[in-house]
């Protein structure tokens, strides 16, 4: 179980590297072209760096956190009724091992930049996290096999969604994780945007 935990870390971990390098190439690219481009008074500066900004996280398709689960789904033999704590696998029509991965995150779109000029802030408002889509699910094994026809694997893949899910629900902390990473993600982000400009100003996310 642990050796699971250890690469389901592992694979959350990754992901999210992968995408603070593509944040920071967007950042080079974009920093290169404004810098010989947008040259204007104060005043002019903090609202050129608040639009700029919002254009890009409104294009943004970043999420923040991919987590794979392993669970066992159980289906029973009649009306859905039956002891899902046992561990006989007698007890239901059929029993499936499968890994599906839940991505969860923030809505960048939602994300809100205001600029506070007598504080010299610029004021990041970060949505709240949630789980976005279905999980994806991976491989299925069924642990009775033999028993169950094969017209049942779209049914089983379902059920294996819906138990990710409900697992990923219960999970205090995925969702807190997602939006941690987030803001990580949007203060070193609007950080090296702000640098270009005037370093004289704060950024605050929250």
């Amino acid at each position: 179980m642990k050796s699971d935990e250890v690469k389901e870390e592992k694979k959350k971990h990754g992901g999210f590297i992968k995408k603070i390098l593509l944040v920071f190439l967007i950042i080079i690219l974009v920093l290169l072209f404004v810098k010989f481009i947008f040259k204007g008074k104060d005043g002019q500066i903090v609202l050129k760096v608040k639009t700029s900004l919002e254009k890009i996280v409104e294009k943004s398709e970043l999420e923040t956190v991919d987590i794979t689960y392993n669970v066992i789904a159980k289906k029973c033999k009649k009306n859905d009724d039956c002891d899902m704590s046992s561990n006989d696998i007698n007890d239901f029509k059929y029993v499936v091992s499968c890994k599906g991965t839940i991505t969860a995150g923030i809505d960048f779109k939602e994300v809100k930049v205001t600029v506070d000029d007598v504080k010299k802030q610029i004021v990041v408002e970060m949505p709240d996290a949630t789980i976005k889509g279905e999980p994806n699910i991976g491989s299925i094994k069924f642990l009775n096999g033999n028993e169950v026809p094969a017209d049942e694997l779209p049914n089983a893949r379902v059920l294996c969604q819906q138990t990710v899910m409900d697992k990923s629900k219960k999970d205090n902390k995925l969702i807190p994780s997602a939006k941690e990473q987030a803001r990580v993600v949007l203060e070193e982000f609007y950080k090296k945007w702000i640098k270009a400009y005037d370093s004289s100003y704060e950024v605050v996310v929250r």
